[in-house]
């Protein structure tokens, strides 16, 4: 529990922000603990959650991370999509969920891209400005292929006819 951190204790960082890491920090100094202070109500004060301030070196970098609850192991800051625990089942428990979430993320790409290709043809339906905006997009989309498959075809043409050239100065 992070109540029982100490200086020289470790403590597992994990961002889940754009490019996800994990990272050991070393604490370098934990405050005593202190009330949380809840602006909504106040309820027992023998019941008040406690919460302390850790600093921590993180490589070459300091941390710190403010009102972590003493009687947790894991805690999700909110700051920075920072993760952190000083429990290492903890923080692989975490990871695995977080791998799990994006796994399940792209399992569902499939059913979402029908969705979505499902509710254009159902907007069609409704309104008939989009079917006309649908139809025009095949349009140039087919003019598109076609297009490309003339360049193709005459650049197979011309080299067709320079190889024909070549053959008859060579002869």
């Amino acid at each position: 529990m992070f109540g029982n951190l100490r200086a020289g204790s470790l403590i597992y960082i994990l961002n889940k922000g754009e490019e996800p890491s994990l990272n050991v920090g070393q604490v370098l100094s934990v405050t005593p603990p202190r009330p949380k202070v809840n602006t909504q109500f106040m309820p027992n004060p023998l019941q008040m959650e406690q919460v302390v301030d850790l600093t921590v070196k993180v490589g070459d970098d300091t941390k710190t991370f403010t009102g972590v609850n003493t009687n947790l192991s894991i805690v999700d800051t909110g700051a920075n999509s920072y993760v952190i625990a000083d429990d290492k089942q903890a923080i692989i428990n975490e990871i695995e969920a977080f791998g799990t979430i994006s796994q399940n993320a792209l399992n569902s790409v499939p059913y979402h891209k029908k969705v979505v290709a499902a509710c254009k043809q159902m907007m069609a339906t409704v309104n008939p400005s989009i079917q006309k905006e649908l139809d025009r997009d095949a349009k140039i989309g087919n003019l598109e292929k076609e297009l490309s498959e003339i360049k193709n075809g005459f650049s197979e043409l011309m080299n067709y006819l320079k190889s024909n050239s070549q053959q008859k100065r060579n002869s």
